[in-house]
């Protein structure tokens, strides 16, 4: 369920839990799948159009995160930029965030002004840091809570000097990844489109009664569940040939 819950914390969905979430993508692909059953009476169809809401919900959920995550990815060197005049005016780590919450990228005061709000409440400096993990689901994130951990327990030294290696490192890798998923979007997205289209053919030839005979006897069920599984495998392996091997976020609980 890690994986499941990174993905939620991503996409800016940290409030529900990997549980919430299979339950959502179940009650979907059951009520979908009853509607294709009374409609096309087609059993082979029905499977697949659970199987397909499901993994329809999954891609959703990434995407969501995807999307977030490059958004926010853009705001971080500006973020690291706040800190560094901070920092450099003299100002403690609190404070320092407190200017992120004033002076800060407008998409994400707010949640740095939570997070000092959560710190004035008395929730301490490092269950709050962790809070603000989950709310950007983010390895930049996660590199700069860790960084301000450290910092803290060691009395700030080498604050300064390590928020302008940091500053550095994001730019050169949001550089390198931007140019590397612009080219290997689309193949990926082609390909699953491609592993789609059979079954919006089964879809359109159920429309007719005979078709729909044909696919409900014992060989035409047959055909659609090999279908099915070649699908299946044709995803997995469009997944594991098509992914980049971006760094994980391995600062998480």
């Amino acid at each position: 369920m890690k994986p499941l819950r990174l993905s939620l914390e991503a996409a800016g969905w940290s409030r529900y839990s990997p549980i919430q979430f299979v339950v959502f993508g179940i009650a979907a692909s059951i009520l979908l799948a009853s509607w294709i059953q009374l409609s096309f009476e087609v059993l082979g169809l029905t499977i697949f159009s659970i199987l397909a809401t499901f993994g329809l919900s999954i891609e959703a959920l990434r995407f969501r995160a995807k999307q977030r995550s490059d958004q926010l990815a853009r705001l971080w060197p500006e973020i690291l930029d706040c800190l560094q005049s901070a920092a450099s005016s003299g100002f403690g780590i609190v404070d320092s965030l407190e200017q992120v919450a004033r002076s800060g990228p407008s998409r994400i005061q707010p949640i740095f002004q939570e997070l000092i709000d959560r710190i004035d409440s008395g929730a301490g400096l490092e269950k709050s840091l962790d809070w603000l993990k989950s709310q950007f689901g983010q390895l930049q994130a996660d590199r700069l809570v860790e960084l301000l951990r450290i910092v803290h327990r060691s009395g700030g030294v080498g604050y300064l000097d390590s928020l302008r290696e940091q500053a550095l490192r994001t730019r050169s890798e949001i550089a390198l990844w931007a140019e590397l998923e612009s080219k290997q979007g689309w193949v990926t997205g082609t390909a699953k489109l491609a592993i789609v289209a059979p079954w919006i053919i089964v879809a359109t030839l159920s429309s007719r009664s005979e078709n729909v005979a044909v696919y409900n006897t014992t060989e035409g069920t047959g055909v659609l569940v090999a279908g099915l599984l070649v699908s299946l495998v044709a995803y997995r392996l469009v997944g594991l040939l098509g992914s980049l091997s971006k760094p994980s976020r391995v600062l998480t609980n």
